[in-house]
């Protein structure tokens, strides 16, 4: 049996000119050193928003304390936009994590969204929110105070939203604060 001599191989290192990037190229990504881009989509989701009675009575008359301020009707309509990435992002991270209401029960999951603002009380609104179908959903807005310290249930999530973009996500266990997640980017 003839021993096959090996194949010249082409010398790259001498190579000059012009790089050109070739958009049908194999590249890596996440999952594969080798893969080739189709294409790109994006979906669309779709999210209904309904303000509760109690949060209008408490946002024009108050409470035994008086007139609730900084729960303005657009200043938590947009902290209800703002945490609707961040829930979705934890809802994916973190497989025991589920913010929305698939069937209607007497007690429904409810989940506190903060919005920290440097020099300020932060905006607390609890909201719950419901499944209607493939990308669509809806929420609604059950109460709002600016106030620290906002008391949760035992087992209720709080989304916290920072000043710099990033979250928290936390659950009251056992009278125990306990971290579950954080999204830094």
């Amino acid at each position: 049996m003839q021993s096959k001599n090996k194949r010249k191989r082409i010398d790259y290192s001498s190579k000059v000119g012009e790089v050109v990037v070739d958009v049908e190229a194999f590249v890596k990504n996440k999952s594969s050193e080798n893969a080739k881009k189709i294409s790109t989509t994006a979906e669309h989701i779709e999210i209904d928003i309904y303000f509760d009675k109690h949060y209008f009575d408490r946002q024009q008359h108050g409470d035994q304390e008086g007139k609730r301020d900084g729960i303005e009707s657009d200043t938590v309509k947009s902290l209800l936009v703002e945490a609707g990435r961040h829930l979705f992002y934890y809802s994916i991270k973190n497989k025991t994590f589920s913010f929305v209401n698939f069937e209607v029960v007497p007690r429904p999951e409810r989940i506190v969204l903060t919005k920290e603002v440097e020099g300020e009380l932060p905006l607390n609104v609890v909201a719950e929110y419901h499944y209607l179908g493939l990308n669509k959903f809806e929420v609604t807005l059950k109460t709002a105070m600016k106030i620290g310290g906002f008391k949760l249930s035992d087992g209720q999530y709080q989304l916290i939203l920072h000043p710099d973009e990033t979250s928290t996500l936390i659950r009251l266990e056992k009278a125990k604060m306990l971290l579950v997640s954080e999204c830094t980017h």
